[in-house]
């Protein structure tokens, strides 16, 4: 029989950051773990959000030095030591926001712009190092390596708050962005677009559970154990989109003496993963969105 994912009726501010059923093991049990315990320390203080994502990108570029200075095994292990100082700061922005009633769309689009930055540094680094036996190929390779690292996060990212939007009612980017103008509002744009195209079937979706969740009451309780049921498990493996997977890519790839793994790995099998999954998603969509309507 298939377990449900615990349903909370809750309004915005108690939504779950990383409702548990979803989780990935690797934040879950180690970076989370952590990054609670720094926002714990962080919460009473005139530290804001936004700094600490700006922080992020400073523990990403020190990751990014270390991999391209650090010759052998010390390199890669420093190199994805101070990368996992990214992810602990990278969950503790959001966490820090919500603790603090500082959430808002432009805290969010910071946090998504410092993550690219600091993903990108790396990707530099690995350039360099690349660049003596690639010349300009290595720049090819990362071009591509990176186009299919936006595509894929976002499609992570997609799965993992239209999921917290219909369980537990939090609101996201695509609620929260109407208002952004000028740079923010094209970058949002541009998000939001991309995340509707790499989530098929959306609009059914929210037709379906927007009339269900207005009836309220038992109707609203079942649409969302419904998308739980069905979106949940696949939520959860979409993790290998994220970016755990890559710090444990490019720790690998480094220890074995060549970046060039990781943008393979990264165009090749984290783009099929991503093909998988949104084909995936749109089945799940459509799933939903009958079941809901059959009702």
């Amino acid at each position: 029989m298939k377990s449900s994912p615990p349903l909370i009726i809750a309004p915005l501010s108690a939504a779950p950051g990383r409702p548990l059923e979803v989780e990935e093991a690797t934040n879950r049990y180690l970076v989370h773990p952590v990054s609670r315990a720094v926002v714990d320390r962080l919460v009473n203080t005139r530290v804001t959000p936004n700094q600490v994502s700006v922080a992020s990108v400073f523990a990403a570029g020190a990751g990014a030095l270390c991999y391209l200075v650090i010759p052998g095994p010390l390199g890669a292990l420093t190199g994805v030591a101070f990368q996992f100082l990214w992810h602990v700061l990278d969950g503790a922005d959001g966490d820090l926001a919500r603790r603090t009633g500082r959430a808002s769309p432009i805290g969010e689009l910071v946090d998504g712009v410092c993550d690219h930055v600091s993903q990108a540094l790396v990707y530099l680094a690995f350039v360099a190092l690349l660049l003596p036996t690639l010349h300009g190929w290595a720049w090819l390779v990362a071009s591509v390596a990176g186009a299919s690292h936006f595509i894929q996060a976002n499609a992570y990212e997609t799965g993992r708050k239209t999921y917290r939007r219909w369980v537990y009612g939090a609101a996201w980017m695509r609620q929260t962005a109407g208002a952004a103008t000028g740079v923010q509002g094209a970058l949002a744009g541009l998000y939001i677009g991309l995340s509707r195209l790499v989530s098929p079937g959306e609009t059914g979706v929210e037709a379906a559970m927007e009339t269900s969740l207005a009836a309220d009451g038992p109707a609203a309780d079942r649409a969302r154990l419904i998308y739980g049921e069905r979106l949940a498990p696949l939520v959860k493996r979409s993790a290998v989109l994220s970016g755990n997977s890559r710090t444990i890519a490019a720790f690998l790839s480094m220890l074995v003496g060549s970046p060039l793994w990781f943008f393979l790995f990264e165009i090749v099998v984290l783009n099929l993963a991503a093909v998988i999954i949104v084909v995936a998603r749109g089945r799940c969509n459509r799933a939903v969105a009958a079941a809901l309507k059959g009702d």
